[in-house]
């Protein structure tokens, strides 16, 4: 009576290499497209934040100026949905010389996050006085 092997059934260990290979590939896409939509959320979160206190800032501004209050410049911060912002508000002396009415300041406003991963967001404000 003749002995006959067992059929081989299974995975060679090279297959099981390009089995291996081919799943890192795609684990590393999916973990890299959701690295990247994580980090796009933060940055449109930090510019919404950052929207908010310019937008904050320039009612503070129409605010005063309809209280008769002349802009004055300041600088404080404050943290909107997690992120430390410092807030600037700065007169701008040099105006451009198409403006002849001398009762027009320019101020602008920058949005500096703490976090260096966000750059700054400056926005620019002409304010007119009745005097």
């Amino acid at each position: 009576m003749k002995k006959t092997l067992p059929s081989a059934s299974g995975f060679t260990i090279v297959e099981l290499m390009i089995a291996i290979f081919i799943l890192s590939i795609v684990v590393y896409s999916l973990f890299s497209g959701l690295y990247t939509g994580d980090r796009i959320k933060g940055r449109a979160n930090a510019t919404r934040a950052a929207s908010i206190l310019a937008s904050n800032e320039a009612e503070r501004i129409r605010s005063e100026a309809l209280q008769g209050i002349e802009p004055r410049e300041l600088t404080y911060m404050e943290t909107v949905s997690g992120i430390t912002f410092t807030v600037y508000r700065k007169k701008n002396y040099n105006l451009d010389a198409d403006i002849e009415n001398k009762n027009v300041t320019e101020i602008e406003i920058s949005v500096e996050p703490q976090s260096k991963f966000f750059s700054t967001y400056k926005f620019k404000l002409l304010q007119g006085f009745h005097q």
